[in-house]
Formats: C-alpha cells, structure tokens, sequence
C-alpha cells in the first residue's frame, strides 16, 4: 500500500501569468503578518487560493503549503500532511521525530500529538506561516478541537492562515477578542473596477469604454470567477457581437450558465476530456491517458492552463494540476446529466483501478465508495487490511467499513474483526461488542468459524473478543474460557505474524491505557487466571505477556503489595527491551523508581531516570519522566529545582493535556502556596478524566483537591474531596495513591473523626473499615506530618508556644531569644508549613494537637 504521502499537496500551487495582483489585499497580509490566525473566507471563485499563493510566494519567511481534500478528515492523516509540509518546508526531521505519534491513532491521545508538535515548533527558531487550503472540506469535529488547541498555544514565530469556503466549529470570535485574528472575506475579495480593468489588460482584451467596464462589474458583483468567466467568453465570441446581457443575472456564487456558455463552445472531446477527469483529485498525464483513452493528457492540461480555464498547476517542476473546486462542481454536474448511472459507475470504476494499479490505495478505495463500485472497495480494503490498520487513519477506515454496511455490501469476516478491534481501541466497547456478536450469529447461520479458509479470522475474532472483554469491563470468566479454547490448537500463522503492536503510546503508567481497562483493578481471583493463560502457554514469548507482568506489577504496588511487584516488574522490563517498547519499560521504570522512593532512596530512584531520559528519544517519553523526578524532588524539599526539572522539556501551555504533567505542577504550586492555582488546575484534571473514566487519575486529582482545600482552612471542601477519592478508590482496593502523598494521613484523620461525628448516608458509599486500613497501612516513620519533620527542633518549640497563644516577647523570653530572632524562626516556620500568616500557623499547629 502507498504510505508516501502526495508532494502536490504541499507544494504551494503555481500562480497563474495572467493573475493580477491584489495590491490593498497584499498589503493587509502584510500589516498583520505578526496574527496568530488569519482566515481568508468566501464562497468559490472569489481568488483565496490564488491571493494566499501570491502571499507564499512573495514572503521571506518559511512557508508550509497544505490543499485539503475531503479525505483528509481523518485526524492522523490531517497531522500527518500538516507536519510533512512543515518538515520539508523547513528541510528538517521533524516528521520522523514525531512519526511514533502517527501510528496506531486509536489508542494515542489525540491532544499528545499536538502538544508535541507545538513543542518541536517551539524549538524552531525561523518565522514559518502555515498555510491551510480549503479547510471547509474538514468535516471532522475531532479536528476541529485539535487545531483549536494548536491555534491556542500557537508559539509567536509560527502563523496559520486558512482558506474556506464557509464557517467551521474553529472559535474565531475568541480569537478575535484576544486580536489573534485576522479576517479577508468576501467583500474585501471583489473585485474593483481598477483591478478588473487590469485583468482586461493582462488578457488583451480591449473593453470598449468604462460604461462597458461598469457594467461587468455591476454584473458579476466583484466575482472574481464572474469577471474571469466574461473574459473568456469575449474571447470565444466576436467582440463586436458580445453583449452583457448573454449572461443571467445572478449573486456571487456557482453559475453553471457562466460555464455552459463556455464550456458549450469548447470542442466535443475537450468537454469529455474536462468532464470525464472531474472525478479525480489531482489530475496527472498518465492517469488523465488511461481515463481517457488518448494519449495527449499533457498538451490538453498545459492548454487548459494556457487559457485559464479555471485549472491550478499543483507542482511548478511537473504536470500535475487539479482543477478550480467550483469547476469540478459544474463539471460533476454536467457528468450527472450528460451520461447515464451505469456510464457514470463505469467511468468512476476505472479511474479507481488505474489508482490502484499504480498502487494509490487510499484514492483508489475513496473513488470506488464515490462510484458505487462497493465490491471493488471491500475487496480493496480486505487485501490491504493490514496496511490500512497500522497506516493509523481510523476515522477513514471506520468511515469506509460503516459507507459498505449502509449500501448493504458484504463484508469479510476479517475486515468486520478488524472494525470491531478499531472500534474497541477507539474506546466504541458498545459497539465493537455489536459487530463482535453479529459475527457470532452469522456463525450460527452458516457455520463461517468452521470452514479451513477462515480459520485465521475465526481465531482473531477470538482475540477481539477476549481484548473487548477485558479492556471493556467484560466477563472474565467468559474471556479467560475463550482463550482455553482458541490456545488447544496451538498458535497459527498468518500475515499479521511479525507486525510489533504497542499497546501503550503514551501513557507513563500501563493502568491508564484500555488493556489497563483505565486503573478499574481487577480482583486477583478473576485476573490471575487470564494472566496465567498468556505466561504458561504459546502465548509466553509475545509482547502482550510482558504487558501482563506490567499491569500486574502496577496492582501489586498500588495495593502496597511492593515486594510482590518487584518480581512482576522485572519480567516486564525483560519483554520491554526484547521487543524494543518504551510503552512497557518507561512505565516500569517508572514503577521501579517509585519503590526506591518509598524506601526513601532517593539517589536511587533519580540515577533510574537519568538512565531512561538517556535511552528514550522520543520527548513525550521523556516529559514525563522529567515530571517524575520533578515530583521526587519536590518530596525531598527541593521545589525551585522541582519546577526546572518539571520545565526541562517544555511548559505549562505545551502540556495542558498531560495529566502526570499537570498534577506535578499542582504540587509545585501548592509548595509555592499559589493554592488558588493549584485547585484550577486539578479540578479541570480530575473533570476530564471522570469524563474518560481514567480511575487512577481521578483518585490521584481528587485527594491533591483536598490537600488544597486543606490549606486553605477549608475543611468543609476539603472532606468532601477526600471522600470522592475514597469513593473510587475503595471500588478498586486503591493504596498508594493516597500514601504517596504526605500530607493524607492527617486529613484521613480528620475524615474520620468527622464520619464518626456525623452520621450522615452520604458517607456510606465508603466502608470505614477501608478508610482504617489505609491508616493502618502508613509507616511508623511516616504517621508524623512531613510538614512538622522539616522543622528543626527550636522551631518546633517556637511553633508550640505560637499554638498557646504567646506573643514574640513572651516566647522570646521563655526560650531565652531575642525578638529578631522570634522573628526569624516564624519565617521559617511559615515557608515550611506552606502558610502565610499568624493565624494560619496556629491553626496548623491546633489541629494537630500541639
């Protein structure tokens, strides 16, 4: 299958000899070249392409050249042009460097991989304008909300403008409010009579007075494909005899009596020619001859262009062109009326199997489903179903796979296994569970699993199951007796042999990812059987094995059973460097620095990741590792080199999106007592991941809120918080989430005190007897508040007198100090305890029975 993606799309399309320049509009790009977003918006025909193609080509500056078409609704391969036209514009790697990102889409947090690109184009140090041709062809909301998040945090050297037909879900009044935007829209694109003159001129076309002049103009209103489309018919008409009035009047939009006038007038094969090549996206000589069956494609292009008959040369070195979208829709039509269903079918087969014989997959397959030549696609889609999976374009493919289920075509069993897996990936358990049981009646019709040719299918079908099960929330038992089953025949071979498939992307901690069913702990007696299937049959050498001694290591340790995770962790990290996977060995490195850490080894722990940031590469590998020791060095008192670690790879703008990210920063900003800050930051945390369902984030957000509210004395917030991190956690036997905090033990005190003072239902969504076992499972060394530990024994001793209500002389005095030196004490006290006045210390040292 073709993964080389389309020069001719980012390469900035040739302007036309005869185009004029749009001096008043040149100028406005020019004074506002410093906006984050300009969007240059108007219905066909009225020059967007050609004003920003003029602007590319007179700029200084690095220009990445993108022309959407409808197949680019895709997220992944959106990014994937867009970060390519930025790469070669900028003659850099920055494609390779973020390629990881571009695979395997479903189980990738689409945010990720803005959030990296944004960060590699922080690190370029050129002005670069990113230029987006007809955007309103995106009709894909997923993208609308990615490129929301790249316009946000846009760096200052880099700016994109967008051509569009329409207005889209982008928020360009926000924009506008903060002068991020710049905005060219229809009225500023009329034409004026200055400019229309000039055009004339440019063609040679001899306009016999300004009352003429005028009267064009008041006639096409400014279009600019109103004014073109009157040239052209002068020149196809005597000039004596051509009158204004031949054309109808209508408003700036498609006049497909504009272009029958002129279409009308051009020789019978030139019409066939334009209207039979309509259907193809780019237009090339070689694929134009076989549509067409001539062998002049190239002389009639070059013609075409010759004579401005609305066709865009894509690339200045070939002859590769595509023509204007409002004529491609005018041409369309007049295919629709000119030949019959079956014509029209006939002539959309063959241009998708010349593109598939020249080996453009993807084209050929999207013609066919345009054509109605259903069989073609489906059997496309089932030859090429590995390539088609792995090139990471799900919404194309589910959009392919759902197009063939509503024209009522059948379907392989391997590409609807295959669907109900990207489904399952994409976090559709519902529905992937659906197309999983369709398959399970349609066995029971015609007894499919059983035939030799589908014993390959019928086995994966089996795997999709047992993930959807799993992953999905599923039964167990059922999942667990499937693979007994699937596992007596022994391992078969099949063309999905040898494909490496990572199950984590991005996810610093395996509990998060779907195979981690989003931290939803399962209990031992249900989970140990599964994992016991994969580590003592054929399945023990396969990557997925290594992935349970993960997921079992994170358990183990989550519920504080550290020694027994140690074992897990190390198979782990044996399968993670085998197969080459940091979605495995990041994560248990992780995992293994954070045991050093509970054993407050803490040179240990930092050394383990230094030794990762140097082995990974890829930067949101290493981000997170970073926020790792961040928060490490922050548990040892070090909060200014804390936030330069945490800041080491990118900043906060970049990584609004990285829950680990973010929740280090709110323990920075607690030390640094921007408690107001902090709270913003983890309740927006906590709000996404109970919307993803993602457990261990919610508990892990939820008990920093009460830590919070805490400090901030307000106990009545602070509880309620606490309580909804219990909530979740008691579910799952949730441990260490709450001990790896310092300040818990305290407030899980207070919580109970409460709880036994009042009794209120609200409560009871929270046994007491895991609330106890949780303070039962806090070390000795560890039942003291890490806040009084930092304080040195003379300032606990100024801090008890503080509780008893002594003024500075009055501790002065029984403790043998100066005033100045009281005074001293008190700002240490202060900083350590993370308050900021009298009152508050007091407080502090009351409520912990000084």
């Amino acid at each position: 299958m073709q993964s080389v993606l389309l020069r001719s799309k980012i390469t900035v399309p040739t302007v036309s000899k005869e185009a004029i320049e749009r001096r008043p509009l040149m100028d406005l790009l020019k004074q506002r070249e410093q906006s984050k977003l300009t969007i240059v918006r108007a219905p066909a025909g009225y020059g967007k392409t050609t004003l920003l193609s003029q602007w590319a080509n007179l700029s200084e500056d690095w220009i990445a050249w993108l022309s959407l078409d409808e197949a680019d609704s895709d997220p992944i391969r959106f990014w994937k042009y867009v970060i390519r036209a930025v790469s070669d514009s900028l003659q850099g790697d920055m494609d390779r460097k973020l390629s990881s990102l571009l695979q395997s889409q479903p189980q990738l947090p689409l945010d990720m991989l803005v959030d990296s690109f944004l960060n590699e184009l922080m690190a370029v140090q050129v002005t670069i304008r990113i230029i987006l041709d007809d955007y309103h062809l995106i009709n894909n909301e997923r993208i609308h909300e990615m490129m929301t998040r790249f316009i946000d945090y846009l760096p200052g050297h880099v700016h994109v403008y967008i051509a569009s037909r329409a207005d889209s879900s982008l928020p360009i009044y926000k924009w506008a409010v903060k002068g991020w935007l710049t905005e060219i829209n229809m009225e500023e694109l009329l034409f004026t009579i200055e400019e229309t003159a000039r055009y004339y001129e440019m063609r040679k076309l001899v306009i016999k007075d300004d009352e003429q002049l005028q009267r064009i103009l008041a006639k096409t209103e400014g279009w600019a494909a109103g004014i073109q489309l009157a040239g052209l018919s002068m020149e196809a008409s005597s000039k004596d005899n051509w009158k204004m009035n031949s054309f109808t009047e209508s408003h700036a939009f498609i006049s497909d009596i504009f272009l029958k006038e002129i279409l009308s007038r051009l020789p019978q094969s030139t019409q066939d020619f334009l209207i039979t090549t309509s259907i193809l996206h780019q237009l090339e000589p070689a694929v134009c001859d076989a549509l067409t069956h001539r062998s002049d494609s190239e002389e009639m292009l070059l013609e075409l262009e010759k004579n401005g008959l609305f066709i865009i040369r894509l690339h200045t070195a070939t002859s590769v062109f595509r023509y204007h979208h409002l004529f491609t829709d005018i041409l369309q039509a007049e295919l629709r009326k000119r030949y019959s269903q079956e014509m029209i079918t006939s002539i959309y087969k063959e241009a998708a199997t010349i593109l598939y014989e020249l080996g453009d997959i993807h084209s050929a397959i999207e013609l066919a489903l345009n054509g109605h030549s259903y069989a073609d696609a489906e059997a496309w889609i089932h030859i090429h179903i590995v390539e088609l999976f792995f090139s990471g374009q799900t919404s194309t493919f589910i959009r392919w796979i759902r197009t063939l289920q509503r024209a009522d075509c059948p379907l392989h069993p391997e590409t609807l296994v295959m669907y109900a897996f990207t489904l399952a990936l994409s976090g559709k358990w519902e529905s992937a569970s659906q197309v999983i049981e369709s398959l399970a009646n349609r066995h029971e019709t015609d007894q499919w699993m059983d035939q030799p040719v589908y014993k390959i299918v019928s086995r994966g079908w089996v795997t999709v199951k047992v993930y959807v099960l799993f992953a999905g929330g599923g039964n167990l038992e059922e999942a667990i007796e499937l693979m007994r089953e699937k596992l007596k025949g022994g391992l078969v071979n099949s063309k999905w042999d040898g494909i490496p498939v990572q199950y984590n992307r991005v996810e610093p901690k395996l509990l998060r990812t779907s195979i981690g069913s989003l931290g939803k702990l399962w209990p031992d007696e249900k989970v140990l059987p599964f994992y016991e299937l994969f580590r003592t049959s054929a399945y023990k050498d396969q990557n997925m094995t290594g992935f349970s001694y993960g997921l079992r290591a994170e358990t183990l340790y989550e519920k504080n059973q550290i020694d027994d995770a140690l074992p897990e962790l190390e198979e782990a990290l044996r399968y993670g460097h085998r197969f080459q996977d940091p979605g495995l060995f990041v994560p248990m490195y992780i995992l293994k620095s954070r045991i050093y850490v509970t054993r407050r080894q803490f040179v240990q722990a930092h050394a383990l990741l230094d030794y990762t940031i140097d082995m990974v590469k890829d930067w949101h590998w290493s981000t997170n590792v970073y926020a790792v020791k961040a928060q490490y060095l922050l548990l040892e008192g070090s909060a200014r080199e804390a936030e330069q670690a945490l800041y080491k790879m990118t900043n906060e703008s970049v990584q609004s999106g990285n829950p680990l990210w973010l929740l280090v920063h709110t323990r920075i900003l607690i030390a640094k007592g921007l408690l107001e800050d902090a709270i913003r930051i983890v309740i927006q945390v906590k709000e996404k991941a109970l919307s993803e369902g993602q457990i261990s984030t919610i508990v892990e957000a939820a008990v920093l809120e009460a830590i919070c509210q805490m400090k901030l004395l307000n106990a009545d917030t602070a509880l309620p918080a606490l309580h909804e991190a219990l909530e979740h956690g008691s579910l799952y036997g949730y441990v260490r989430t709450f001990l790896d905090e310092p300040e818990v033990p305290s407030l899980l005190r207070k919580y109970v005190k409460k709880r036994k003072r009042e009794h209120r239902d609200v409560w009871d969504t929270v046994p007491l007897a895991y609330v106890e076992h949780l303070l039962e499972s806090v070390p000795e060394e560890e039942e003291q508040d890490p806040a009084l530990k930092m304080l040195t024994l003379s300032e606990r001793k100024v801090l008890i007198l503080l509780s008893s209500g002594a003024s500075n002389i009055e501790i002065a005095s029984e403790l043998g100090l100066t005033e100045g030196t009281v005074r001293v004490y008190l700002t240490n006290i202060y900083q350590k305890l993370g308050v900021n006045s009298r009152t508050q210390a007091v407080l502090f040292a009351r409520e912990r029975e000084l």
